[in-house]
């Protein structure tokens, strides 16, 4: 069954991404891959700010896993926007639903399920409450 691809509407934070023909494989369209280095884009977007990166501490965010589901080819050349939007927060992980348009066309979507690793240990540390609020605030 093809998933339903989200609307604009459903996302809170964008960012923009212009597209490079080194972008492009031998078939004239945007690699798959460069899809996945704009979704990294847009959900470091959302942790780019000063206020986020104080509430994080020392940690880094590492995603565990990731799931991407294309729905329409994209060709060179162009822009494109990726919409991000905090779907969950556990303990010690968060999953983010993620959009890439043109316009109002949905090219491809994902969730990335990610964790906060400490660097010292190199393990999931626990979100704390102050960030929790603020990413459950950065939704709009």
């Amino acid at each position: 069954m093809r998933p339903i691809p989200p609307k604009r509407s459903d996302f809170s934070h964008w960012t923009t991404e212009k597209l490079r023909n080194a972008d492009t494989d031998q078939f004239h369209h945007v690699n798959n891959a460069v899809l996945a280095s704009f979704f990294e884009s847009g959900r470091m977007g959302v942790f780019s700010g000063e206020q986020v990166k104080a509430l994080m501490g020392n940690a880094n965010i590492a995603v565990v896993q990731l799931l991407i589901n294309f729905h329409k080819e994209l060709f060179y050349p162009g822009e494109v926007s990726i919409g991000t939007l905090m779907k969950n927060i556990s303990e010690r992980s968060f999953t983010l639903t993620q959009g890439i348009f043109i316009n109002d066309d949905c090219i491809a979507s994902a969730d990335a399920i990610c964790v906060l690793l400490d660097p010292l240990s190199s393990r999931a540390t626990k979100i704390n409450d102050s960030l929790r609020q603020h990413l459950l605030g950065a939704n709009g």
